[in-house]
């Protein structure tokens, strides 16, 4: 074939469910490969390894001679593998850089003023179907009727560091006189020659070429910046799914106008992955990279800790605890929903280890821009993520702290203890004190003193009015002068 095309990589999940219907770990990633008029294809039959050290949606790579694309949605490698070009781009992307970092790539995405285009699909025997093209617009961007939004909670969780746009009004420059629209409010009406049982793969590639068609462009992505692709029911498996560091996403019908799953998906357009919990995809409802939720205005919930730090919003309150050089954290941690109160300091602690691997701290403050949270609601919580905190890597909720609660791990070969003094949410901004030192020791000092073991019911001890401390039970029995006993 020997053209130059794009890396695109899925996580797709296509049974994703919703709360209290179970848990699964059932997901699977895909690698894909973006031609230059913006159609992607699954690759398959490629050498093992091939995209290991590939980033999505930036690095362009040459297709071998003999692939062959396939109508499917596949491309089949024919055991060959595709091979990276250095520095050649795909038009007006407008995404990444070459030549910039991956962290400067995801912050790149995940700031600024970015638009965004829902596309209604339409087949021969069947179409999007939830709401019309005006009730579609309001569920993504608000428009003074929808008070919760894609553009609401994406401006609130990042305090207006990121913003979402309706893509421009355009015209068609053909009128396929066919039920395809001019694109009004950030929507379009797309109609393509294919029937439902054609599947999603085939038919989202349909709907690219129609858009490329009917608007004069080469790809999608020179209309928005995020393309959202709005099945209708029966053409796919599961929900939604979207590729990493890209600009399009596909849902199921409803799943368009969700709240959770809009922010899901475009989360992975932003360089977000998934967020576990105890080996369970998605199992982490403290972060909209988890579940996601069959209601178009809630949950109202931002990140947790991993994705915070990744999203670069809250870096004026960020701090860094590092083993090696044997520093300690003692101090109130604040709630991201409270980050742009005056009185709030910290509200992000990073535990730095020598790998990519790290762990994060933050006080899930159940209030405000976040408070639909599904789990950990006024807790610490700690998560484990790679990527340095700065690129696309799955985290892991490994534990939600009340006061008096703690969490111990092996960080850069020492013993750190996160520790949990207090909560107060009656103040206001509300706080967790927490405190991160190796071994528990006090920040500067030594470890908090362990008490003594108590005395079992019938030990001897000295009973002054049937109160003895020593005593488990904290009483004692009186039986003369040398019968004294815990009971």
């Amino acid at each position: 074939m020997g053209n130059t095309a794009r890396l695109e990589t899925d996580d797709n999940f296509p049974f994703r469910k919703l709360q209290h219907q179970g848990k699964s770990s059932d997901h699977y990633h895909t690698d894909n490969i973006q031609l230059l008029d913006g159609t992607i294809y699954e690759v398959k039959n490629a050498q093992a390894g091939w995209a290991v050290n590939l980033v999505s949606g930036t690095d362009n790579v040459h297709i071998p001679p003999g692939a062959v694309i396939s109508s499917d949605g596949t491309i089949d490698m024919k055991g060959q593998k595709p091979t990276m070009v250095p520095g050649v781009g795909l038009g007006h992307r407008d995404l990444v850089d070459r030549g910039e970092l991956h962290s400067d790539c995801n912050r790149k995405l995940q700031s600024g003023t970015r638009t965004v285009l829902a596309v209604r699909v339409i087949l021969n025997d069947g179409s999007y179907s939830y709401a019309s093209q005006s009730g579609l617009s309001n569920d993504l961007f608000g428009n003074g009727v929808d008070p919760y939004n894609l553009k609401s909670q994406y401006a609130s969780c990042s305090y207006n560091q990121l913003i979402f746009n309706k893509a421009s009004d355009r015209s068609m420059s053909t009128t396929p006189n066919d039920g395809t629209t001019a694109i009004t409010a950030g929507v379009v009406d797309v109609k393509v020659d294919l029937s439902v049982a054609a599947g999603d793969s085939i038919i989202r590639n349909a709907v690219t070429t129609k858009i490329d068609s009917v608007f004069g462009v080469s790809n999608p992505y020179q209309l928005a910046n995020h393309v959202m692709y709005c099945m209708p029911p029966g053409v796919m498996s599961g929900i939604a799914y979207a590729y990493i560091n890209s600009w399009n996403s596909v849902y199921s019908n409803e799943w368009c106008n969700f709240l959770s799953a809009q922010m899901h998906e475009i989360g992975h357009n932003l360089g977000y992955a998934h967020s576990n919990e105890g080996g369970y995809t998605y199992d982490d409802q403290s972060c909209i990279m988890g579940y996601s939720y069959g209601y178009d205005d809630s949950p109202i919930m931002c990140f947790n800790a991993a994705k915070s730090w990744q999203s670069k919003w809250y870096t004026s309150k960020s701090t860094v605890v590092d083993p090696s050089a044997g520093n300690c954290f003692l101090g109130n941690v604040y709630g991201i929903a409270d980050y742009g109160s005056a009185a709030s300091s910290t509200v992000l602690v990073k535990i730095d280890d020598a790998s990519a691997t790290d762990y994060y701290v933050a006080f899930n403050r159940k209030i405000g821009i976040n408070s639909g949270t599904q789990e950990a609601g006024n807790q610490v919580t700690v998560v484990k993520a790679g990527g340095e905190g700065s690129s696309y890597a799955e985290s892991d909720l490994v534990a939600k702290l009340s006061v008096g609660g703690s969490w111990s791990g092996v960080v850069d070969g020492k013993i750190m203890i996160v520790k949990v003094l207090n909560i107060n949410t009656s103040s206001s901004p509300g706080y967790a004190q927490v405190r991160i030192s190796e071994d528990g020791n006090l920040c500067g000092g030594p470890p908090d003193p362990t008490p003594p073991p108590c005395l079992a019911s019938g030990a001897l001890v000295q009973c002054s009015n049937t109160v003895n401390p020593k005593c488990c039970s904290g009483k004692c029995s009186r039986r003369g002068s040398t019968k004294n006993t815990c009971v």
